[in-house]
């Protein structure tokens, strides 16, 4: 049985079986106004879209994505456009226990192990205790700390697998880290900081379901990670003495402005040199993991450039990668 990744050109005109989770279905229509419906699948290789032709609204196979089954496909391999197209033959939904989950569920390629162990260096760099105390309390106690460790950073656009946030947030550390050291911060920048790129996405605990399901909570959809990350750190805050009045301002600019500009959902713009740091390294983590996943789905793709990126707005150069 293939998995994902491994269906190829080599199987034009054949069809292939595999097992996936189906995460999302959309129904559309042709010139013809017949119905038919694009299938996001994903194992643990990578992620496809393929396409199930006569369907209508009422097929009970839309009842499927409310909680994503794992499903085994006949699926036909074609080419349209350049570019391999799955046309289902054959869908049959399979009962979870029978299957692997790890194997349909994307991770991080990271060890898992040695990112536990930067985490808690990164936390040892923390020179101020109150706020290594909040770090402590919000991260690295239960009940949130297993959560940190595994939940994905996203639903979709970058680190969106297993271990998601846990990765991203060590991406973060590590550039703001190196910036720091760079321009010479105090140390008591540095903290603050650290602390900022630890929090900044922690609320994504709660704003999504566990994964398989990664679909926002009721949380998520009604508050969103910004808001919930800044009202836990102050909640937190109140509970540890001595917190200075500027740390604790400058950490919730931090968490509420990292997103950097109104229009990309932060309540307030960075207003600290560490704020805009952090907001920085976001970004610069987001942004090419975006990228190279990208390339990675379209790297079976004749054309030497990727599709259009709808996040970056342009396509990227394929030529030149070993």
């Amino acid at each position: 049985m293939a998995d994902l990744k491994s269906i190829t050109r080599n199987e034009l005109n054949q069809e292939v079986v595999f097992t996936a989770l189906l995460v999302d279905i959309k129904i559309k229509s042709t010139k013809n106004d017949k119905k038919y419906a694009d299938l996001t699948v994903q194992d643990a290789t990578m992620k496809r879209e393929i396409k199930l032709w006569d369907i209508n609204q009422d097929d009970p196979l839309l009842d499927l994505c409310e909680e994503p089954a794992v499903v085994e496909i006949c699926a036909l391999v074609g080419e349209y456009q350049g570019r391999l197209q799955l046309t289902v033959k054959k869908i049959t939904e399979i009962d979870r226990d029978s299957v692997d989950m790890s194997a349909l569920i994307p991770s991080s390629k990271w060890n898992y192990e040695q990112m536990q162990q930067w985490l808690t260096e990164f936390r040892d760099k923390i020179k101020t205790l109150p706020v290594q105390t909040l770090v402590d309390r919000m991260v690295f106690q239960a009940p949130y700390y297993e959560k940190y460790c595994t939940y994905p950073a996203a639903k979709s656009v970058h680190h969106n697998f297993r271990h998601g946030i846990l990765q991203h947030t060590l991406e973060v550390l590590k550039y703001c880290i190196m910036v720091a050291t760079t321009k010479k911060l105090s140390q008591r920048q540095i903290d603050r900081l650290i602390a900022m790129a630890f929090l900044h996405d922690w609320a994504k605990i709660i704003e999504y379901e566990p994964l398989p399901s990664n679909q926002f909570s009721d949380e998520g959809k009604m508050l969103g990670h910004i808001f919930i990350g800044a009202h836990y750190t102050q909640k937190t805050i109140d509970t540890i003495d001595e917190f200075d009045r500027d740390d604790a301002l400058i950490i919730l600019n931090g968490i509420l402005g990292h997103h950097g500009a109104l229009e990309w959902g932060s309540p307030v713009l960075p207003k600290t040199v560490e704020a805009q740091i952090l907001h920085q390294a976001d970004k610069l983590s987001g942004d090419v993991e975006s990228i190279l996943s990208f390339m990675q789905e379209q790297e079976n793709a004749k054309e030497p450039f990727t599709e259009r990126l709808w996040n970056m707005s342009t396509e990227f150069y394929k030529g030149g990668i070993s």
